[in-house]
């Protein structure tokens, strides 16, 4: 098999899509939890002002909803991906607007809970942009066999695990920064 196209075997998309629709999925759920406590992350970024982020948050939040649950389903998936993309641009670009601006003292408002905006979480939304890209990829055509299911949970469950890791990575990096100090 030529190993470029490894990339769009119909595991590695399918694992693609379900990691990251997980993700989103479970970033809007925590948006949605506390929907006054999002806005207020949005403020922060004093990109909208008070009216702004109250319009934006909840139709942001329902945008990452949407775009999560069209990832799953290969049916829906080509408009998901460009909602997910969306929805990822539009935060990607509010961090780094603020950081270019010097203030990195935000906390990102990700759903993650006491995770301050960095360039970091600005890479690591890079590389759920190009899962995006890469789950609405025309994969190769083969049929999946029991084993290729096994391999697309393993995978996906791979995808959590590191994005776990590089969302605690992030989370306790001013802390590491301060103890340095």
């Amino acid at each position: 098999m030529n190993e470029g196209l490894f990339l769009f075997d119909p595991v590695v998309v399918h694992a693609a899509a379900a990691a990251v629709g997980i993700v989103l999925i479970a970033g809007a759920g925590e948006k949605l939890r506390d929907l006054e406590l999002f806005r207020y992350a949005v403020e922060n970024y004093r990109l909208l002002g008070s009216r702004g982020a109250a319009l934006f948050a909840p139709l942001f939040a329902a945008a990452e909803l949407l775009a999560g649950i069209g990832l799953v389903f290969e049916t829906t998936r080509p408009f998901a991906m460009w909602l997910a993309l969306a929805v990822m641009l539009a935060a990607t670009g509010g961090v780094a607007v603020n950081l270019l601006r010097g203030l990195d003292r935000i906390e990102c408002g990700c759903g993650t809970g006491g995770q301050r905006i960095s360039w970091g979480l600005v890479g690591r939304n890079v590389c759920l942009i190009g899962l995006i890209v890469l789950a609405a990829a025309d994969e190769q055509s083969r049929q999946l066999g029991v084993l290729d299911y096994f391999s697309v949970a393993g995978t996906i469950l791979a995808l959590l695990a590191i994005y776990a890791s590089a969302n605690q990575l992030l989370a306790n990096q001013p802390l590491l920064k301060e103890l340095q100090s």
